[in-house]
Parts: structure tokens; C-alpha cells; sequence
């Protein structure tokens, strides 16, 4: 079917040719890079896990009971790998946040797991 020029005109100045012009179009799905899923796979396993791992129940995963849960021969290697980054990287979430708790140095609360993961997440996109 022909449409004049006019027509076609009248067309491109709606609304619906717009938006039929880019309903056809495929909508590329961005893919996140490995390291972002990785970041993503600790993240929520230090979420899902923080009270399993927080044995004395005091707010904070300290290094002793990281420790704990990397000596424990149940847990599987894929979370021991989680641990160990956390681990390594204890420090660094910990001052993520001031909470005004002091005698707390070497524990890292849930606080201080959300700002250290938003800020680490939002450097990788």
C-alpha cells in the first residue's frame, strides 16, 4: 500500500509512529561482566549467611567467626571462597560505615556490608 507524502508526513508526527517505529526494535539486554556477578554472588551470600555466621549474636561478623566457618568441613568451597573475601577485604567493609560503635574493629555489621557492596557495585557499572 502507498501512503503519500503528506500522509507519511502526518505520520512521523504522532506519538504512534514513534512508538511503532520502536516497538519492532530488539531491546539489547545488557549483560553484567563476571566480576560484577561475582560481587553480586558474595553480596548475597554475606546477606543470606550473616546470621549463620554471626555466632555470638552481636550484630557483627567478627574475624574469629570467619574463621570459624572456614575450619568448619561442612562448609562448601564455593562459600569458603566467599569467606576468604571477606576475609581479605575485612577491614576496607568494616570502615564502609561509622555505626559509633568502637570496640567493635574487627567486626562488620550489616550496615557496613550495604555501603561497601552499593559502592563497589556502582564502580562497576
Amino acid at each position: 500500500m502507498f501512503v503519500g507524502k503528506k500522509r507519511t508526513r502526518e505520520l512521523e508526527k504522532t506519538d504512534e509512529f514513534q512508538n511503532v517505529w520502536f516497538s519492532g526494535a530488539p531491546v539489547a539486554e545488557k549483560k553484567a561482566s563476571p566480576v560484577k556477578q561475582n560481587m553480586e554472588a558474595i553480596k548475597a551470600y554475606a546477606y543470606e549467611a550473616f546470621d549463620r555466621l554471626d555466632l555470638n549474636h552481636n550484630g557483627f561478623i567478627e574475624t574469629d567467626e570467619l574463621y570459624a566457618a572456614m575450619d568448619n568441613p561442612e562448609t562448601p568451597m564455593r562459600e569458603k571462597s566467599y569467606i576468604l573475601f571477606l576475609l581479605t577485604n575485612q577491614a576496607e567493609i568494616a570502615a564502609s560505615a561509622q555505626e559509633g560503635v568502637s570496640e567493635q574493629r574487627d567486626g562488620i555489621s550489616r550496615i557496613d556490608l550495604e555501603l561497601y557492596f552499593r559502592l563497589v557495585l556502582s564502580r562497576l557499572n
